[in-house]
């Protein structure tokens, strides 16, 4: 997770990973401080429709350990949002694949237990290299039902709650298909920037 100072900025398709910064001034009162966190989702199948998941649960972890780097309390946060979202792949093995798929995003506080918001479309592949993702490439387009899904859970955390999201891969197709003999292998990296606008101390 890195902490960074930028400017305040609406959702963007790609998010991008920066060096730590103190929290930046957005104007006489306000204080905006960025937070990232990721999870990681190793895959190896030998079919190529297949489920997956993985859960992500360091939002509040995350959003505490900066306010208080920056001196600030959680009641000090005026408002928080998700900033941007960001897809990178690793380990991709023995060789390329292109995979057709759709992520969605669930909130499920309680393990095992049911949704409490979701599941919403949050990003899809067509055919898509995971050569190509390896490499930052392209942009990822995120799904508006998926954003907003993540930012109830954000702002839920301005009521002390501590919300548990879960990516949820449906895979379709690859090309070529994986089997025994050549099963489909790769790590999948699915980050989350956010960012508080908090009060600054007097």
């Amino acid at each position: 997770m890195n902490q960074l100072c930028t400017r305040l900025l609406g959702i963007a398709m790609l998010g991008t990973l920066l060096a730590t910064a103190p929290g930046c001034v957005l104007n006489n009162s306000d204080v905006v401080i960025q937070e990232t966190v990721c999870v990681t989702l190793d895959e190896y199948q030998t079919t190529g429709t297949f489920e997956s998941f993985v859960v992500c649960d360091q939002f509040k972890a995350a959003l505490l350990a900066a306010l208080e780097a920056n001196n600030m309390t959680l009641s000090d946060v005026r408002r928080i949002s998700m900033k941007s979202g960001s897809f990178q792949t690793s380990n991709v093995t023995p060789h390329d694949w292109n995979v057709t798929a759709d992520i969605n995003i669930a909130r499920q506080d309680v393990v095992s237990g049911p949704f409490d918001d979701g599941p919403a479309a949050f990003v899809s592949f067509t055919n898509q290299s995971l050569e190509a993702i390896k490499l930052g490439a392209p942009a990822v387009k995120l799904n508006q039902t998926g954003v907003n899904l993540v930012n109830r859970a954000l702002e839920s955390l301005l009521a002390g709650e501590d919300p548990r999201l879960v990516l949820l891969v449906e895979n379709e197709a690859v090309v070529p298909t994986p089997s025994v003999s050549d099963p489909l292998q790769f790590t999948l990296e699915a980050c989350v920037e956010f960012q508080a606008v908090v009060r600054k101390k007097k």
